[in-house]
């Protein structure tokens, strides 16, 4: 797997790049801001993973666009969530949207999930794209046949809500560890990584409305 980053110059950066390139190899990180980035479309993008900073001083969706032309899987960073640009970003349903402050382990282990086809959103993130989720789409449930259980559907339906796994045990009736054995059975059979995931999933598929 080879990535490229497009992030401006900064500690940050450099600490990123020393976490990646000794997971990962220094041969298969390659790294622009903006005032290298070459331009792409006279020469071939190598790079599988781009993983591009929403602070960075270019023009975010045409390079987006670019890419995802090529089918390069395609990141986003923010270090706001107070980012004008990040709404837009979702709704192109990238194959991740990263926040600021994510551990070494957590950081190698999203991009390594989105390589491999997931999707991973930040749960930082989750409070402003959910509740965008909600204003932009139809209120219509559209619920799969076969997918989960009538117990785990049950469940989802109480996540999307925002309910923690003592809230959805009380309301169901049922204990703290059947709750968690549910949510785990849920991430399983939606191939996601989190409860987060899970109901970004659920929303954006229309599985459940709320």
């Amino acid at each position: 797997m080879k990535m490229m980053i497009i992030k401006e110059p900064s500690l940050l950066r450099e600490g990123m790049l020393n976490v990646l390139r000794e997971s990962f190899g220094e041969e298969k990180i390659v790294v622009y801001g903006s005032d290298d980035l070459p331009d792409f479309s006279k020469m071939e993008c190598k790079s599988d993973l781009i993983i591009i900073d929403c602070d960075t001083d270019i023009d975010i969706l045409s390079s987006i666009t670019y890419f995802r032309n090529q089918n390069k899987k395609i990141i986003v960073w923010t270090s706001s969530l107070d980012n004008h640009i990040l709404m837009d970003l979702f709704k192109l349903d990238l194959d991740g949207y990263f926040y600021n402050g994510m551990e070494k382990e957590e950081l190698l282990s999203s991009i390594m999930s989105v390589f491999n086809g997931k999707q991973f959103v930040h749960p930082s993130l989750s409070t402003i794209l959910l509740g965008d989720y909600v204003r932009i789409n139809k209120k219509i449930a559209n619920k799969p046949v076969g997918i989960l259980s009538n117990r785990e559907w049950e469940v989802l339906e109480l996540l999307t809500k925002g309910c923690k796994n003592e809230q959805i045990g009380t309301f169901l009736f049922i204990s703290e560890k059947t709750v968690k054995g549910h949510v785990s059975n849920i991430m399983k059979k939606m191939d996601v990584p989190d409860r987060t995931n899970v109901v970004l999933t659920a929303l954006r598929n229309k599985w459940v409305v709320i």
